[in-house]
C-alpha cells in the first residue's frame, strides 16, 4: 500500500514539473498554452533522462526537433503569404509576454496527452511516470504539432512508440 501511494505521489511530482516546463517552454516560443510539442520538449529536461533516451535511439536530438516545429510554422505561414526572417531580429520590439493563468491550462493537444498520461498508470505500475512515458503518449497522436514535427525527422509513430517501450521495458522488468 506505502508502495502504491509513493509511486502515486512522485508522478504527481513528476507531472508537475512536466507541465510546469511545457508551460515555460511554451511562453519562450510565444503561446500561452503549451501543446504536446511543448510536453516533448519539458520531458527531454525531465531527471530521469529516459525521454533523452528515446531521442537517442531514434537518432534525434532535441535542436533537430525544434528545427522541424519551425519549418512546420514556417511551411504553414508561407502558405497563406507571410515569410519568417531567416535570423531573428534582436532589436525589433517584442511583444509583451502572455500572463500566466491562474488555473492550469493547455491547448487541446496537451489536454489529451495528460489525459493520456493519467489514464496509463495502472498500465505503468508499478514504477513511475518518466519522461519516456510522454513520448509514449505522443506516439498515439496523428495530427498533432509533435506528430508532424516527428513526421518531418523521419519518425512515424510506431517507431516512436516502440522506442519509448524499448527504453521503459527494463525498467517495467524490475
Amino acid at each position: 500500500m506505502f508502495a502504491i501511494l509513493k509511486r502515486k505521489m512522485q508522478d504527481v511530482q513528476t507531472l508537475s514539473a512536466l507541465a510546469t516546463a511545457a508551460e515555460q517552454v511554451a511562453r519562450g516560443a510565444g503561446r500561452v498554452k503549451p501543446g504536446s510539442e511543448h510536453f516533448v520538449l519539458a520531458a527531454l529536461g525531465l531527471p530521469d533522462g529516459s525521454a533523452g533516451e528515446v531521442f537517442a535511439a531514434l537518432g534525434l536530438s532535441e535542436a533537430g526537433f525544434r528545427e522541424a516545429l519551425v519549418s512546420q510554422q514556417r511551411q504553414a505561414l508561407a502558405r497563406v503569404g507571410v515569410e519568417l526572417l531567416a535570423e531573428p531580429n534582436e532589436s525589433a520590439p517584442r511583444p509583451p509576454a502572455a500572463p500566466a493563468p491562474t488555473l492550469y491550462e493547455a491547448e487541446a493537444s496537451g489536454q489529451a496527452l495528460v489525459q493520456r498520461l493519467a489514464a496509463s498508470a495502472p498500465a505503468r505500475a508499478p514504477r513511475a511516470l518518466r519522461g519516456a512515458d510522454v513520448l509514449l503518449a505522443v506516439a498515439q497522436e496523428e495530427h498533432s504539432v509533435a506528430a508532424r514535427a516527428f513526421r518531418l525527422l523521419g519518425v512515424g509513430s510506431q517507431a516512436l512508440g516502440e522506442a519509448a517501450r524499448g527504453v521503459l521495458a527494463p525498467e517495467a522488468a524490475h
